[in-house]
């Protein structure tokens, strides 16, 4: 556990308030305390805790009013909270930008139960901290291809290096998806490169259309795009895929005066310890998958082995 890490616990109940700071002081957490909504916002401003212990029903301003209040403000919009909840009351539906960044735990609280929930809150905190930050440094980069307004592949290098190290250290999975439009050739050798690329532009659109926004979707050749799955294992990575090459195989994409249908082959790896750290084994399957995609005859789907 790192040091330092700081929590404000909110409760109206001063007993509650108490036994939960002393838990959390003990197993070595910096811990402010408030006994109402008010008071909770303002030390937040004061001194901004890596998590909130957040009462539900408090008086005057109840935990999901402080919750709201928070979410408005840049400074502390993505503190991670721990609801405090009664099996009496109705809890509320809790839905956030960022998946894992909210819990709830009942009363009577367990000392063990608190403390996996914030480790297990503060892990999760640590990892969209760090994706953040490199965000943050790769966005001042020119990281965007021009045709498609999505990534390139210099983003994709710099993903699959964060994405990688994460999978090293919390063994969190990371997966790929690399798909390439089929008969590209005779689309490029019928059209042209200017409206071959207007059809691609339209993949983009329909691929985007598709995704989370922890996800990435780059430009990774002429009729290729590869797809970074964040926190998603093969079979979950298997999924995005089919529902990728179904949804490009029903759309309708227009070049010139024409309608014209696509399929795409598409090749699915999941990192494995094995490979390196800069993602070039992990690419080199999923495109392997994505030849014999087409070597079977396209419009199919194939998990690398």
């Amino acid at each position: 556990m790192k040091t330092g890490q700081k929590i404000l616990v909110v409760d109206d109940e001063q007993s509650n308030t108490l036994l939960l700071s002393e838990v959390l002081k003990d197993a070595g957490y910096v811990v402010d305390s408030a006994n109402d909504g008010f008071k909770a916002i303002a030390a937040c401003k004061v001194r901004t805790p890596d998590v909130i212990i957040l009462d539900l029903h408090m008086p005057l301003m109840g935990g999901m009013a402080v919750y709201q209040r928070l979410k408005k403000e840049e400074k502390t919009s993505h503190i991670p909270i721990i609801f405090l909840g009664s099996r009496e009351e109705p809890v509320p539906d809790i839905v956030g930008d960022e998946p894992g960044n909210e819990d709830i735990i009942f009363k009577p609280v367990q000392p063990a139960e608190l403390l996996t929930r914030v480790k297990s809150i503060l892990r999760e905190k640590a990892l969209r901290d760090e994706l953040r930050k490199k965000e943050s440094q790769i966005r001042e980069l020119s990281l965007t291809d021009s045709l498609t307004d999505v990534r390139s592949l210099r983003y994709l290098q710099e993903f699959l290096k964060l994405g990688i190290k994460q999978g090293r250290r919390y063994g969190v999975p990371l997966s790929v998806v690399i798909l390439e439009v089929d008969n590209h050739k005779d689309l490029l050798k019928h059209y042209g490169q200017k409206t071959a690329d207007t059809v691609v532009a339209q993949i983009a659109t329909v691929i985007c259309n598709q995704m989370r926004d922890s996800d990435i979707v780059v430009r990774s050749g002429s009729f290729e795009f590869t797809v970074g799955l964040t926190v998603t294992p093969r079979d979950g990575a298997i999924e995005v895929a089919e529902r990728l090459r179904t949804s490009i195989q029903d759309a309708n994409f227009r070049a010139d005066n024409d309608t014209v249908s696509i399929t795409v082959a598409v090749g699915i790896c999941q990192f494995a310890p094995h490979m390196d750290d800069e993602g070039k084994v992990l690419l080199s399957h999923a495109r392997a998958a994505v030849e014999h995609a087409h070597q079977d005859g396209g419009n199919r789907s194939l998990m690398a082995e």
